[in-house]
């Protein structure tokens, strides 16, 4: 999953949603050097991410971004199961979806000083360049992806993915709606349990 969404599925809990934003880039046992509950979230972050990549339905929809997209696929839905979470936003949270990134805006923005290099450099771009309202269309879908494409180190048609997603939106729209509630339950669980 993408970024709105680790922050939709930390619900509400500040620790959590530093925590899931620190696991894009904490890797391996550093999340030790964290307190325990910025750790929750962190490990949080990573069952979310395996959680989605072994699920049939996720399979499903990168299987229609294979043949254009390679390995990149799995990247693409990512970003568009934030789009379809926004384009739903009222189904699944109570705060407008406006409001809400407002609070994660000013939450990364409260902690940047406490962030790793890396993660500081990812939120100058993120806030700068308003990421989570470029999920909310599939202009700025393709606007993100256009940009990843230009970051990566290997050969990709990562700019160029507008088309499949308008050929397949119906379907890949329908496996969101079918998963999403799978991994809220999910996470819930995980939170629950720690």
């Amino acid at each position: 999953m993408n970024l709105v969404a680790h922050q939709y599925l930390s619900f509400n809990n500040p620790s959590l949603q530093l925590g899931n934003l620190l696991g894009e880039v904490v890797k391996g046992n550093k999340y030790n050097d964290y307190p325990n509950d910025i750790k929750k979230g962190i490990l949080l972050h990573r069952e979310i991410d395996s959680f989605t990549d072994s699920h049939e339905i996720v399979k499903k929809s990168t299987a229609y971004f294979h043949s254009t997209q390679h390995k990149y696929a799995p990247i693409v839905v990512d970003i568009i199961y934030d789009y379809f979470l926004i384009k739903h936003w009222r189904n699944y949270h109570p705060k407008t979806f406006q409001l809400f990134k407002e609070d994660c805006y000013q939450l990364f923005s409260l902690n940047y000083d406490n962030f790793p290099v890396k993660l500081q450099e990812m939120l100058d771009y993120l806030l700068r360049y308003d990421w989570f309202e470029n999920y909310s269309t599939i202009e700025g879908i393709q606007k993100t992806l256009t940009g990843i494409s230009k970051r990566v180190n290997f050969e990709n048609n990562l700019d160029n993915t507008t088309p499949i997603i308008y050929q397949f939106e119906a379907e890949l729209e329908k496996d969101f709606s079918n998963f999403f509630p799978e991994l809220v339950q999910f996470s819930q669980d995980f939170i629950q349990s720690k």
